[in-house]
């Protein structure tokens, strides 16, 4: 197993552990980090995580370059068991969790190719008019 942490700028990282508890019911095996919502420091939350680390894990931000994302790879970022991913969606970090592969790099760069954004574009046919049709 994978350990994951999410930590992000507001409820982001706990709204994220809340949607993969109603997707997957694994929303525990998650330690979420919602940074500056409060005047408590985040910091030794993402420490305890890194010292508990056993095997592989990765820890998901926001923004590359953001202020949790530089903290992060500060705790983190000379451990070789440790990826750190930022741009982070829910996706990918249902991807890393579901995953049943041993976690490397080259793992991961596939994971996160297959939960990239993607456009959907649509055009609606309004002669349609049940779920039957517009599912077709």
């Amino acid at each position: 197993m994978t350990d994951i942490l999410i930590a992000s700028h507001g409820h982001m990282a706990s709204g994220m552990k809340s949607s993969i508890e109603i997707l997957t019911g694994m929303g525990a095996q998650i330690v979420a980090v919602d940074a500056y919502v409060d005047e408590s420091d985040y910091l030794p939350e993402i420490r305890q995580f890194v010292k508990n680390v056993t095997g592989p894990a990765v820890i998901f931000t926001d923004l590359l370059g953001g202020s949790v994302n530089q903290k992060v790879i500060l705790e983190a970022g000379n451990k070789p068991n440790i990826f750190i991913v930022s741009q982070m969606n829910l996706s990918i970090v249902m991807a890393v969790l579901l995953d049943t592969e041993e976690l490397t790099i080259q793992r991961l760069q596939e994971l996160i190719k297959q939960s990239q954004v993607q456009l959907v574009t649509t055009k609606l046919d309004n002669s349609q008019t049940d779920d039957e049709d517009f599912f077709a």
